[in-house]
Protein backbone atom coordinates (compact mmCIF):
# COMPACT_ATOMS: atom_id res chain seq x y z
CA UNK A 1 0.00 0.00 0.00
CA UNK A 2 0.94 3.43 -0.85
CA UNK A 3 2.71 5.34 1.94
CA UNK A 4 0.93 8.57 1.09
CA UNK A 5 -2.38 7.06 0.97
CA UNK A 6 -1.32 5.03 4.91
CA UNK A 7 -0.84 9.08 6.10
CA UNK A 8 -4.12 10.23 4.47
CA UNK A 9 -5.96 7.54 6.04
CA UNK A 10 -4.44 8.32 9.98
CA UNK A 11 -5.01 12.24 9.60
CA UNK A 12 -8.48 11.49 8.33
CA UNK A 13 -9.01 9.04 11.09
CA UNK A 14 -7.62 10.97 13.58
CA UNK A 15 -9.83 14.16 12.10
CA UNK A 16 -13.14 12.42 12.37
CA UNK A 17 -11.66 11.17 15.84
CA UNK A 18 -11.05 14.50 17.03
CA UNK A 19 -14.36 15.99 16.37
CA UNK A 20 -16.58 12.68 17.92
CA UNK A 21 -14.61 14.27 20.88
CA UNK A 22 -16.14 17.34 20.97
CA UNK A 23 -19.61 16.20 19.57
CA UNK A 24 -19.42 13.68 22.96
CA UNK A 25 -17.94 15.98 25.04
CA UNK A 26 -21.25 18.53 24.06
CA UNK A 27 -23.82 15.35 23.99
CA UNK A 28 -22.28 13.08 26.94
CA UNK A 29 -19.61 14.41 28.93
CA UNK A 30 -19.64 11.05 31.01
CA UNK A 31 -18.22 9.12 28.06
CA UNK A 32 -15.37 11.84 26.73
CA UNK A 33 -12.77 9.78 28.98
CA UNK A 34 -13.63 6.66 27.33
CA UNK A 35 -13.81 7.52 23.78
CA UNK A 36 -10.33 9.71 24.28
CA UNK A 37 -8.77 6.97 25.68
CA UNK A 38 -9.88 4.67 22.50
CA UNK A 39 -8.73 7.56 20.08
CA UNK A 40 -5.70 7.26 21.90
CA UNK A 41 -5.01 3.44 20.97
CA UNK A 42 -6.43 4.04 17.98
CA UNK A 43 -3.72 6.58 17.11
CA UNK A 44 -0.96 4.36 18.49
CA UNK A 45 -1.77 1.66 16.55
CA UNK A 46 -2.65 3.37 13.26
CA UNK A 47 0.93 5.59 14.20
CA UNK A 48 2.67 1.67 14.26
CA UNK A 49 1.17 0.85 10.95
CA UNK A 50 2.18 3.77 9.08
CA UNK A 51 5.77 3.55 10.74
CA UNK A 52 5.51 0.08 9.13
CA UNK A 53 4.49 1.24 6.01
CA UNK A 54 7.63 3.98 5.85
CA UNK A 55 9.90 1.11 7.27
CA UNK A 56 8.98 -0.94 3.76
CA UNK A 57 8.91 2.18 1.54
CA UNK A 58 13.00 2.50 2.43
CA UNK A 59 13.70 -1.39 2.00
CA UNK A 60 12.14 -1.08 -1.24
CA UNK A 61 14.11 1.78 -1.96
CA UNK A 62 17.29 0.07 -1.18
CA UNK A 63 16.51 -2.91 -3.14
CA UNK A 64 15.87 -0.94 -6.38
CA UNK A 65 19.24 0.83 -5.32
CA UNK A 66 20.95 -2.92 -5.45
CA UNK A 67 18.74 -3.71 -8.71
CA UNK A 68 20.42 -0.79 -10.42
CA UNK A 69 23.85 -0.91 -9.10
CA UNK A 70 24.07 -4.61 -9.98
CA UNK A 71 21.91 -4.61 -13.09
CA UNK A 72 19.44 -6.83 -11.69
CA UNK A 73 21.26 -9.60 -12.24
CA UNK A 74 24.45 -10.85 -11.46
CA UNK A 75 25.51 -12.54 -14.94
CA UNK A 76 29.02 -10.56 -14.75
CA UNK A 77 29.95 -12.52 -11.67
CA UNK A 78 28.55 -15.55 -13.48
CA UNK A 79 30.39 -15.15 -16.19
CA UNK A 80 33.63 -14.19 -14.51
CA UNK A 81 33.30 -17.50 -12.27
CA UNK A 82 33.04 -19.43 -15.33
CA UNK A 83 35.93 -17.91 -17.17
CA UNK A 84 37.41 -18.84 -13.99
CA UNK A 85 36.43 -22.78 -13.90
CA UNK A 86 37.28 -22.99 -17.21
CA UNK A 87 41.12 -21.70 -16.85
CA UNK A 88 40.70 -24.09 -13.60
CA UNK A 89 39.20 -27.44 -15.94
CA UNK A 90 42.37 -26.32 -17.87
CA UNK A 91 45.42 -26.12 -15.79
CA UNK A 92 44.16 -28.48 -13.18
CA UNK A 93 41.01 -30.63 -14.28
CA UNK A 94 41.65 -32.84 -10.73
CA UNK A 95 40.94 -29.53 -8.63
CA UNK A 96 37.32 -30.01 -9.80
CA UNK A 97 36.89 -32.98 -8.25
CA UNK A 98 35.04 -33.35 -4.99
CA UNK A 99 36.19 -35.99 -2.48
CA UNK A 100 33.88 -37.25 0.04
CA UNK A 101 36.46 -37.03 2.40
CA UNK A 102 38.43 -34.00 2.05
CA UNK A 103 35.31 -31.64 0.51
CA UNK A 104 36.18 -29.22 -2.40
CA UNK A 105 39.87 -28.10 -2.65
CA UNK A 106 40.68 -25.03 -2.57
CA UNK A 107 43.00 -23.92 -4.86
CA UNK A 108 42.64 -20.37 -5.57
CA UNK A 109 46.11 -19.54 -4.51
CA UNK A 110 47.49 -22.00 -6.48
CA UNK A 111 45.06 -20.83 -9.52
CA UNK A 112 46.14 -17.09 -8.87
CA UNK A 113 49.91 -18.27 -9.29
CA UNK A 114 49.71 -20.29 -12.60
CA UNK A 115 47.86 -16.81 -14.15
CA UNK A 116 49.63 -14.54 -13.29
Amino acid sequence: MNKTLIFIIIAVIATLGTIGVFVLQLTRPDATATLVNFLFQLLALLGGFGGLAYMQGQQNKEIETIKTNTNGTLSRKDDEIAELRSQLAKHAPQALVESAETGPIDVSDRLRKDLS
